[in-house]
């Protein structure tokens, strides 16, 4: 690739698939790539199918920790991609496999601060979760949203500043928000709550999704992969495009996330992907238009 501008050249696919050819793995991310909320993204079900038939290797790498890595494979599934969890790294999972990797003491319990997918995944590794409200007791339905949120950035906050306190610290990422309905309006993310409980605490979490250091080490042991044969497609430029860049990995962006053309030339050089797509429908010939910043 050449070196990128700040403007967008619009061409079609077939560039995009002289990019792939050589490669064994392509890794995509999910929300914002593959779907957006509820709704599937038009041609990624034909894209991945079209990579599998060339005989690619197809992973799922994403930061949303609400769900399993069962549940990211179902869903894929009811949009008609077929996926199993062994092809699913979601940052619940990743939690677990932190915990793994630094030996953490089973009889010891873990407070969660997030969504089912983080419960799932720790039970399933052998860990005992406990939640502020198993803590507190507060099933009252009538206690706000926002209280109740709260109350769980002060327990957290308590626990780890704390000066008897020597507890584990780990984020599932640091996104800062998810574009949500036609008009793409962002709504906050795990990050904010996260830059809450640093602030309260004095504390640096580790971050264990992608943005994070301690990812991409994991990923290429675990999952065996040739980093300079490998592709990520994601729609962030903090953790998709820059997980791809740590590890040389080529990257392309599609606009149907959070990130915008108008994003992409505001950008700094050493942080622009090396291909940017409509929509992963240009990922396989005859699939719609791409650009590539040339």
């Amino acid at each position: 690739m050449g070196p990128p501008s700040a403007t967008l050249r619009k061409n079609g696919p077939d560039e995009v698939a002289r990019a792939i050819k050589p490669l064994e793995c392509v890794i995509f991310d999910c929300d914002g790539v593959i779907w957006r909320g509820q709704k599937k993204i038009e041609g990624a079900r034909e894209a991945i199918a079209g990579l599998e038939a060339e005989g690619k290797r197809v992973l799922y790498l994403t930061n949303n920790s609400a769900k399993s890595r069962e549940q990211c494979a179902s869903k894929l599934r009811n949009f008609g991609i077929e996926a199993n969890p062994s092809q699913v790294v979601c940052s619940s999972s990743s939690a677990a496999r932190y915990l793994d990797s630094v030996r953490f003491d089973k009889a010891k319990k873990v407070l969660v601060i997030g969504q089912e997918g983080i419960l799932i995944e720790l039970a399933e590794a052998g860990y005992e979760c406990v939640t502020c409200e198993d803590l507190c007791g507060s099933s009252d339905p009538e206690c706000k949203i926002e209280e109740y949120e709260r109350m769980e950035l002060c327990i957290a906050s308590l626990y780890l500043s704390s000066r008897e306190s020597n507890a584990i610290f780990v984020a599932t990422n640091l996104d800062v928000g998810d574009r949500v309905g036609s008009d793409g309006r962002l709504i906050p993310g795990a990050g904010p709550c996260l830059a809450a409980i640093q602030t309260a605490s004095g504390r640096e979490a580790t971050n264990v999704g992608k943005g994070g250091e301690w990812l991409l080490p994991h990923l290429v042991e675990t999952l065996n992969l040739d980093a300079q044969r490998t592709c990520i497609v994601g729609d962030r430029l903090d953790t998709d495009i820059a997980l791809g860049k740590q590890s040389g990995m080529l990257t392309i962006l599609p606009l149907t996330g959070v990130t915008s053309e108008e994003d992409l030339a505001g950008c700094a050089e050493g942080e622009r992907p090396d291909l940017v797509v409509e929509s992963v429908a240009a990922l396989v010939r005859g699939g719609g238009p791409a650009s590539t910043e040339g």
